[in-house]
């Protein structure tokens, strides 16, 4: 599970932009916080929506934690040994044109708590750091500048005597975290997996969304469960049907087809969705079957698509990100999927979703104040977030946050003066 997530320096945040699960002390909506099944002194969010204008960093927040997730698990490959690490800073400010950007990750493995992260610019990793909290206390397990190394002596003792091996292998431009997943260290290798197991559901990722879905039904309940909710959806689909095509090789599970970057005609399967015929009386007399991307609606695709993730995330207890979640789906479909999130019956394991949205029904009615944030954007083109809740005691629970939001309270609108007047001289 996650804890919290940051970033600096980073295409629109400048400074250091921050989601924090940890639960805030406030009374409403208590069914969207849990307790972890260990020891711990506090209790965290279910889901956290991301809210602003077009343009405002609201995507960039997703994207540094997919950019975080992808360096960790690749950064060490030989295939990356001569290539800049593909990173962008803010680059609107002379300040930070040239200087690294930093991510930091703390989260929960198991019952430990750790803090992992790094700085990087396009040439090399300028800093990382590994931290664990036991008894409340945090300890530091490795810390690098540049080639210089500092351990913890349990830590140290764990590499068996070559971590000064390990160290002079670990090139610049990888992460010294990734070099010892390599090399098997347990530890890192149960890191590197926690970071694999991350669900990112970007919103141009299209078919390998709807890919990834299809790749769910061969596994364990999923088909049931998926035909059965499309059904309840009101999407006038009786059931879908899937077809892995016969010159897809290189991708088996789930992971790979979420991973992935398809196109219209690299897709992996065939969905087709089943309708009934019906006669002149409007009896059913057959079921006949369409093509899911070339008869049915893009809201009735990406619902299909984000599907899948969704389920997957909610039984196995994962983390998922989902951009633009509420583009081409219905307000009571959102609805629908965010409540499975915060609910305590389909939800008892503690899965997380970060979602980013324009959709102010849900703000309204679904949210706390510690899981609805604002992002909003400077006339410097710099973006900063924060939660509700941190804006201070002056936003009660019972305030009309849609209506306060659109009236410009809490930011993260476009400033357009009374009307677009576009046809003015």
């Amino acid at each position: 599970m996650i804890v919290s997530f940051s970033v600096e320096n980073y295409m629109s945040f400048k400074g250091v932009a921050k989601i924090d699960f940890q639960a805030a002390s406030i009374k409403e909506h208590k069914e969207n916080i849990f307790s972890p099944s260990f020891k711990t002194d506090y209790n965290f969010l279910k889901s956290i929506g991301i809210f602003g204008n077009n343009n405002g960093g609201k995507s960039n927040l997703i994207k540094a934690a997919s950019f975080m997730r992808d360096f960790v698990l690749n950064s060490s490959k030989e295939s990356n040994s001569s290539q800049q690490i593909r990173i962008q800073p803010f680059l609107l400010s002379t300040d930070t044109q040239s200087s690294p950007s930093t991510f930091e990750m703390v989260f929960i493995l198991e019952t430990v708590k750790y803090r992992y992260g790094f700085s990087v610019s396009k040439n090399s990793v300028h800093s990382e750091w590994l931290f664990v909290t036991e008894k409340r206390k945090e300890n530091k397990l490795f810390l690098r500048a540049h080639t210089d190394y500092t351990f913890e002596k349990k830590f140290k003792e764990g590499l068996k005597g070559k971590f000064e091996l390990f160290a002079e292998v670990t090139r610049p431009n990888s992460l010294f975290l990734s070099v010892l997943a390599q090399f098997n260290s347990p530890l890192c290798v149960s890191i590197s997996k926690w970071f694999d197991e991350l669900i990112f559901a970007h919103d141009t990722a299209h078919f390998n969304l709807i890919d990834s879905t299809a790749s769910l039904m061969k596994t364990g309940d999923y088909r049931t469960m998926i035909n059965e909710i499309i059904k309840r959806a009101d999407l006038g689909i009786e059931n879908v049907e899937e077809q892995l095509k016969k010159n897809i090789t290189d991708k088996t599970s789930f992971y790979d087809f979420i991973r992935s970057v398809t196109t219209d005609d690299e897709h992996a399967y065939s969905v087709m969705t089943g309708h009934f015929l019906y006669n002149a009386d409007k009896k059913p007399v057959q079921k006949i079957y369409f093509d899911l991307l070339q008869n049915e609606s893009l809201g009735t695709q990406k619902f299909f698509g984000i599907l899948g993730p969704i389920l997957y995330s909610l039984t196995q207890k994962k983390v998922i990100w989902i951009d633009e979640i509420d583009a081409r789906v219905h307000t009571i479909l959102l609805e629908k999927i965010i409540a499975l999130f915060n609910s305590n019956k389909y939800n008892p394991n503690g899965a997380q979703l970060i979602f980013t949205s324009h959709n102010l029904i849900v703000m309204k009615e679904g949210l706390r104040r510690d899981q609805t944030h604002i992002i909003n954007k400077d006339e410097f083109g710099i973006s900063t977030i924060e939660s509700l809740h941190a804006k201070g005691p002056k936003i009660r629970s019972d305030a009309s946050f849609d209506k306060d939001y659109l009236l410009g309270r809490y930011g993260g609108i476009p400033k357009l003066g009374t009307q677009l007047n576009i046809f003015d001289s």
